[in-house]
Order: C-alpha cells, then structure tokens, then sequence
C-alpha cells in the first residue's frame, strides 16, 4: 500500500514538472530589419542583443522560448491580434504602438539615431533646415513621428526601403540628395556586415531631431503577473552582476 501511494506520488510530481516544463513564452522576432536587436537566418539561428538577453532571462526556467519570426508589419498585426498569450519582444515607450504599452521595469539599452550620407557630397548637419528638397531614407514599416512634421509641410521628401542594402544603394547612387535615419548601432552593425568601408559614408549625429530613448523589453499587455514579474526579478538580477551590459556591449 505504502509503495502504492509512493509510486503515485511520484508520477504526480514528474506530471507537474513536465507541465511546468511546457510552459510557454512566446518570442516575437523582425526579419531581416533588426539588426544587431534580432539577428536571425531564415527564421532560425537566432542572436543579437536583444534575443541574447531574453535566452539569459529563461536560461534554467520552467518557462520554453517559442521563436516567431515575420516582417514588422505582419508582427505588429499578429501582436496587436493577440494571437498568442504571454508574447515577448523588445519596445521603447515613444514609438507608441503595441510594443510601447506594457514594457519591463528597467531598460535594456539607449538608443541614438544618426544621419548617413555619402561622404562624396559631404556638408553638415545642424538642423532640418539642412536637408531641405533633400530625401530621406527610411525603412519600410517603421514609424519615425519627430519626421512626420517635415514630410506634410513638404520641406523633405520621404523615401522607404525594404532593407539595410538598399539603404547604401540610394546613398551611393545618388549622393549629395539623398540621407538616411536609422539606429546607430543598426547602421554601424550592417556597415560591418556587408564589407562596408565607414569612411565612404558620412555619419552625423541626429539627437536634435530624434532624441536619444531606452528601450525595453516588451510584453503582451495581458501578460500572466507570475511570468511578468518572473521576467522583471531576472533583467535586475542580470544588471547587477553584469551580463545585461556584456550582452549589450557585444553587440
């Protein structure tokens, strides 16, 4: 009878563990357009800075990474849907979308915006004045809101591409018309990827159009408090002994 209940005992713990085991956290990544944040190949191979401080935030938990890979519209449909429960990604509280209403108590990096231009037709930027009857490169998808102002009164033109590449491509063909806005840490990141020489690119700081701003991880605003607060207990655990910013300063 003893070994009975001991048996039964025990497949009810190994139950609950496997259960715990399964429980899912689902991670939201941008294809091709996030890097050094997301880094992936084909939906697979994940890394960067933020996928590498998310894997730390799980390492050894009950809780299993589920990666969903898809351009930032379609990720940005399928968050906004809530398709899935307890979704995780990366925000900042300015961009004022989904990604910005329920972020992590700390940041996790600072973000700078720059202007590149083609150092064949070098000049100096001050003010917005500067690039008038100029274009200016963006990426496809994303939202620039301290731009927008300048695109409805007409005193710049806007231009989208669907990537990094194409970006260098406009800047180098047509020098002198064209800039483009991006991330720092974007723009040096895929400089270096493609094999880029930096010195054939003129890069200004842009901080008095688009102000420096932290970003976060975000979380579905419907989040389980248990696995929000779970998540908030390891990035402070993860900042104070130092890996947050080791992450980040690989990147």
């Amino acid at each position: 009878m003893h070994k009975s209940i001991m048996i039964t005992s025990l497949v009810s713990l190994f139950s609950s563990y496997a259960l715990m085991a399964s429980e899912s956290v689902h991670y939201y990544v941008i294809a091709n357009q996030a890097q050094p944040f997301q880094i992936e190949t084909n939906g697979s191979d994940h890394s960067g800075m933020v996928t590498d401080i998310v894997q730390a935030v799980f390492q050894g938990s009950q809780y299993e990474l589920e990666y969903h890979t898809y351009p930032f519209n379609r990720m940005i449909t399928l968050l906004e849907s809530q398709q899935q429960n307890n979704w995780i990604t990366y925000g900042s509280p300015t961009w004022g979308n989904i990604q910005s209403r329920n972020l992590s108590d700390i940041p996790i990096y600072n973000v700078k915006h720059t202007l590149l231009s083609s150092q064949s037709k070098p000049f100096d930027f001050e003010n917005m004045d500067d690039l008038e009857n100029k274009a200016v490169v963006l990426l496809l998808g994303f939202e620039y809101p301290n731009l927008d102002p300048y695109f409805q009164e007409g005193q710049i033109e806007e231009l989208r591409v669907k990537d990094y590449t194409a970006a260098f491509r406009v800047l180098k063909r047509i020098p002198g018309d064209t800039v483009f806005v991006e991330m720092e840490s974007r723009v040096k990141y895929n400089l270096a990827q493609q094999n880029l020489d930096p010195s054939t690119f003129q890069l200004q700081n842009f901080d008095s159009v688009i102000p420096n701003y932290p970003i976060h991880l975000a979380f579905d605003p419907q989040m389980d408090p248990e696995l929000q607060s779970f998540i908030n207990q390891r990035l402070v655990a993860l900042k104070a002994n130092g890996k947050l910013d080791k992450i980040v300063q690989q990147y």
